[in-house]
């Protein structure tokens, strides 16, 4: 077979195997191999016998569904390892969320015993990993019932070799690990956001409370689910990556698109809401000691802190979406 037969040999296994279970792909793969230079071997010589035979062995997808077993189930074979593999992040992420949020928690509040804490904990992880899988579950339903329905659509035009997806470069595949530990980091910081008794806590200093927040309480409060929206953004972005695996234009204008989102509500956030203390610099300064008057230059740096986050976001989202359409434009990757 020459160079471009041969492309289009590794193109059609891939097409195929992409939609199998880890497990299956690598001995399918081998196999489709063998079954496929058979085919050609029995023919006579013919430059065009493997589009030929290519051809006859028909649709990609129809040849990996008669490989999976296609069978009535609320998430098929073709979701089920990433399902898993979502249930384990999440259940991760969310078990160290909970400990962290708790821990905040008892630190200001403690608890009257050991069976309390204990109690405390079971109760709130069981109700979080209940959550957890009854809306992961949902939305692979979801999208199981989604790609049945589009697949039998998609099955009645003819199918063609050009239909095939490329096969990525390297550098274009996504290591599991990226998104993963993104994920781990959001679920942390929602975890420790929502623990907002440390945000909103008071402090006694001779007999006078004095707040020591950065942010004025009640706006907070009523701000925190817009902080919670560009979380759940990002942990979207991330698990479109962790399902996708490569990157790909579709994934890269998703991507831009949903940080573009994020950036306007941050800037709302930081500049558009009066979240931020302004009496901070003098409290803090009675709080260590140092009169009753803020420290000049701490005062000025605090009165200039949202301007600078709202440049440094900017700033940073032109400089990421820069890099992001650079890397995938000049990437060779599949669309399908």
């Amino acid at each position: 077979m020459g160079g471009v037969h041969d492309n289009l040999v590794e193109r059609y296994v891939y097409a195929v195997t992409k939609r199998l279970p880890t497990a299956q792909r690598q001995d399918v793969s081998m196999e489709l191999h063998s079954l496929i230079d058979e085919m050609v071997q029995n023919r006579p010589e013919d430059p065009e016998s493997v589009v030929t035979v290519l051809m006859e062995m028909g649709d990609p997808a129809e040849l990996a569904d008669r490989y999976r077993g296609v069978q009535r189930h609320l998430i098929g074979s073709g979701y089920f390892d990433f399902y898993i593999l979502v249930l384990k992040i999440v259940g991760f992420a969310v078990s160290l969320g909970i400990v962290i949020s708790l821990a905040i928690g008892f630190a200001f509040n403690p608890p009257e015993s050991v069976g309390s804490i204990i109690g405390n904990m079971v109760g709130t992880l069981f109700a979080a990993y209940a959550q957890a899988f009854a809306w992961i579950t949902a939305t692979f339903a979801i999208m199981e019932w989604n790609q049945r329905r589009l697949g039998k659509s998609e099955r009645l035009e003819q199918w063609s070799l050009d239909d095939l997806p490329d096969i990525p470069q390297k550098s274009a595949i996504i290591p599991h690990s990226e998104p993963i530990v993104s994920l781990v980091f959001l679920v942390v910081v929602f975890a420790i956001l929502n623990a907002s008794s440390w945000l909103l806590k008071v402090t006694q200093i001779e007999n006078y409370t004095h707040f020591i927040n950065p942010f004025v309480p009640e706006v907070f409060k009523r701000v925190l689910i817009l902080f919670n929206l560009t979380i759940a953004i990002a942990m979207g972005i991330e698990f479109a990556k962790l399902y996708s695996g490569v990157q790909t234009k579709r994934l890269a204008l998703l991507t831009i698109g949903l940080k573009l989102l994020s950036l306007c509500i941050s800037l709302y956030i930081v500049a558009g809401t009066g979240i931020w203390n302004p009496d901070f610099a003098i409290q803090m300064a009675q709080v260590f000691g140092e009169g009753t008057g803020a420290n000049p230059f701490f005062q000025k740096f605090w009165n200039n802190l949202p301007t600078f986050l709202v440049v440094v976001m900017i700033f940073g989202y032109v400089v990421e979406t820069i890099q992001t359409v650079w890397r995938t434009w000049n990437l060779r990757f599949p669309e399908k």
